[in-house]
């Protein structure tokens, strides 16, 4: 069956640095015309014209002083972009930088998992991300690929997401919950990454983790506004989602690949999540696209 297309930072040149800033007009030939599924992270700073933007099934609309922002895993479709001057940053997992840079009494500073995918910028801070992002790419000319460059360059790349970090969370709608929530809801969501296709009991999730299923419930509820086992439910839709829109594998496969022994079950709790059949679903989206 044909998959999602995956995208990885694949320059070879800039494999030991994993940063690259990129002006949007040298992008716009390289972009792909089928939802891409990014195994990097990806900052677009929208600096003139108006455009569109698809993440995970959201329309964004491209506007200047938009901060659009996609983390891996996240599958993503270039829309109406030929109006929309950016600039873009590309940053593999491995450039982020380490635990003691970002973390303070064990709470993650950067919290990228927490970031909303679209905000709009104050005139102050984006002109302030224009310059980080100037001098990135003025530095990022004179790369040798030295350990020194690498350094710089680097702590450059942090800089700048220490800042869009604390704009972040402003916006925030979270942001009165206490960092033992946070920890215990990142810890949950860290682990259904990894086993979400598999295992949907929220049973399973508590006694990997060490925890009552009502404190896992707690903490999604206070960081998220829902129960741990919606969380499960949804991220298990998401992914039935992508697969159905985004890939040639039938309902069967998608539901099997899911976990899902029966296909009569997938269609059932595809149904109760999304409102509608799975391939009522896919018919819809394909629609869309014609």
């Amino acid at each position: 069956m044909q998959k999602i297309k995956h995208t990885f930072f694949e320059n070879k040149r800039l494999a030991s640095l994993g940063v690259e800033p990129i002006s949007f007009s040298d992008l716009y030939q390289k972009l792909p015309t089928v939802p891409e599924r990014l195994e990097f992270y990806m900052l677009i700073l929208v600096t003139k014209g108006q455009g569109l933007h698809c993440v995970d099934f959201i329309d964004y609309d491209l506007r200047p002083g938009n901060l659009l922002f996609v983390r891996p895993g996240q599958v993503q479709e270039w829309k109406d972009y030929r109006n929309v001057r950016a600039e873009v940053v590309l940053i593999d997992p491995t450039a982020l930088p380490n635990d003691e840079l970002v973390k303070s009494k064990g709470v993650d500073l950067l919290a990228l998992q927490d970031w909303q995918n679209s905000t709009f910028l104050t005139e102050l801070l984006q002109q302030d991300i224009l310059q980080s992002i100037s001098r990135l790419k003025r530095d990022f000319e004179d790369f040798d690929g030295s350990e020194l460059d690498i350094s710089l360059l680097r702590n450059e790349l942090l800089n700048l997401l220490l800042r869009v970090a604390r704009w972040q969370q402003k916006v925030r709608v979270a942001d009165k919950v206490t960092s033992r929530s946070r920890k215990t809801y990142q810890l949950f969501i860290d682990l259904l990454e990894q086993e979400y296709r598999t295992e949907h009991s929220l049973r399973y999730y508590a006694e990997k983790l060490g925890y009552a299923q009502s404190t896992l419930s707690r903490a999604c509820i206070q960081v998220e506004g829902n129960s741990a086992k919606v969380v499960i439910d949804r991220r298990v839709a998401l992914e039935a989602k992508r697969m159905l829109a985004h890939s040639s594998a039938s309902v069967a496969e998608v539901g099997y690949w899911l976990g899902f022994s029966e296909a009569t079950n997938f269609v059932k709790f595809f149904r109760r999540m999304v409102g509608v059949t799975p391939q009522l679903f896919r018919e819809r989206r394909s629609e869309l696209r014609c």
